[in-house]
Parts: structure tokens; sequence; C-alpha cells
């Protein structure tokens, strides 16, 4: 006992007894209860954190998935925005040359169009404008009355082939091949068709078109209208020769504008494909003055159709 040492502990119950021995042993007991109870804890707790990882895990591998999937769809999307920026890109460039193309088309119509105006408006206007062109062609002589084989005599100053002196020449002689169909380069009625002794043209035909012009064809084998009678644009009127002053088979074509000689080479190489030409070549035409007097009359066919 001697070698113990007693603890005694006093309370309203009386008093115990204690040795060092014992307390070891009980905080030693203690000590191992907490290390057992902190295992479990632990090992709980690590089994907790395992699973969680084990889910993380999972839906690491559904994120990986979704992840994968998402940029595959992002690649595809791109891809088809790309696509779709390429296609907007050719797109306006297409309406560039289009609107390009149409301001042009105003341009040579002498239309002037507003930069707030719709696309379709404009377009509408031109479809108009068609029509006036379409009146343009019918009514005003345009195109050659014969195959194009080259030119004889141009037109202008000149020395007479058969008088042998200067004079002016107020048309063009047009090579042709005896016999050659002559059509009329626009609606008209005819003035004058059969021998003309007194100009030298021989056989001739004067076409009377509307807007103050007339057409002149000379040196005919042999005229197939009759005055006062109506030709269509593209009707054949005679037949190519050599009668009065000639040399040879040719046709003379002349055109006149209030009474006055125009070059016909302008008007033969005028058509659908170059209109604004015949603006630029021929500037002794009033031709503002015929746009309006187009535009009224297209005004009265409308008018006529509404009602």
């Amino acid at each position: 006992m001697r070698d113990k040492l007693t603890v005694i502990i006093s309370d309203v119950n009386g008093s115990k007894h204690y040795t060092v021995s014992q307390i070891i042993k009980k905080v030693i007991l203690y000590i191992v209860l907490c290390i057992v109870l902190l295992f479990i804890i632990g090992g709980l707790y690590i089994k907790f954190l395992t699973n969680e990882v084990k889910d993380i895990n999972k839906r690491k591998t559904v994120y990986e998935k979704q992840s994968k999937e998402l940029l595959k769809q992002n690649k595809k999307l791109f891809q088809k925005v790309k696509s779709l920026s390429d296609e907007i890109k050719q797109k306006k460039e297409e309406l560039s040359n289009i609107n390009d193309k149409i301001a042009d088309l105003e341009d040579t119509m002498g239309l002037r169009s507003d930069v707030n105006e719709t696309l379709d408006n404009r377009i509408d206007t031109l479809k108009i404008t068609s029509l006036q062109r379409k009146l343009f062609f019918t009514n005003i002589p345009n195109g050659f009355p014969v195959p194009y084989k080259g030119i004889a005599s141009k037109f202008g100053w000149r020395i007479h082939p058969i008088l042998k002196k200067k004079e002016y020449h107020p048309g063009l002689d047009l090579r042709a091949k005896a016999g050659e169909k002559v059509i009329a380069p626009a609606d008209g009625l005819v003035e004058f068709a059969g021998y003309h002794k007194r100009s030298g043209y021989g056989n001739l035909i004067i076409l009377d078109h509307n807007y103050g012009f007339k057409t002149l064809y000379g040196h005919l084998k042999k005229v197939l209208v009759k005055n006062g009678q109506y030709v269509k644009k593209g009707q054949t009127i005679g037949l190519v020769g050599s009668t009065g002053l000639s040399t040879g088979h040719h046709l003379h074509y002349g055109i006149m504008y209030l009474q006055r000689f125009l070059n016909p080479y302008y008007f033969a190489k005028w058509d659908s494909k170059n209109f604004d030409y015949i603006f630029k070549k021929e500037r002794r035409v009033k031709w503002q003055s015929l746009i309006k007097a187009i535009q009224n009359q297209i005004q009265l066919l409308s008018q006529q159709v509404q009602k």
C-alpha cells in the first residue's frame, strides 16, 4: 500500500477512496473509448466521403458525357452559324448587286429613288417604266431595217457617187442583197409609197411614226405597202433594189424628227440591251418631253382599263 497513492473524495453521501492505479485505468479506458469512438466516427465520415466521392465521380462522368455532347452540338451550331453567316453574306452581296442594278436601271431611265423607299416600290416603279420602254421601242424607230452587212455610205457630207459633187447625205446606205426584205423599225402610217423621181431615191417609202419621227427607204426594187396603210414594227414593207440614182443594190435609210434629218446609225444600234445609248448619242431630240408624253399615254391606258 506504500507504493500506491490513495485519493479520498468526500461529499454529502460520504467519502470514496480511489487509488492512483484505478484512476489511470479509468483514464486509459476513457482514452481508449474516445479513440474507438473517433475511429468509428472517422470510419463513418470516411465512408460518407467515399460515397460522396463516388457520387461526384458519377456526376463527373455524366457531366463529361454531357460536356462532350454539348461540345459536339456547339461544333455543329458553330458550323451552322458559320454557314448561315456565309449565306447571309452571300445574300447581302446579291441584294447589294440587285440594288446596284436597280439603281443603274433607275439612273438609265432617269428615275430618282428615295433612300427610304422599299425595294418592292422601286421594282413596281421599274415595272411601269418597262412598259414605257416597250412603248419607246414600238413607236420610235430602232434596229436595222435590213440584216446588217456594212455601210456603203455614211450620214453627212460626201461626194455623190453619180453626180460627183459634194452634197449632204441625209441617211445611211446599207449594204444588202437584191430582193432582201425591208422591215419597219417601228409602228407607223405609210405617208408615201411609190416611185419618187425628183429625189433620186426611185421606189421610195416614207413611214410616219409617233412623236414626230419619220423614216425613209429608198432605191427599193418593190414597194409592198400602200399610202395610208398602218404597219407594225417588224412588218415587211419592201424589197431591196437599185432604182433611181443608184450604183448598185443597197438600201437608203433615213430618219427625220420634226422635219430634221438625224443620223440613223444611232437608232439602228439602239435596242433593249443598251436603252440609254440613244439618249447619249442623239441629243437633238427632247427625250424628257417624249418620256412625259409616254407616261401620260400609260396613265390614260390605266384609267381606261380601270373603268
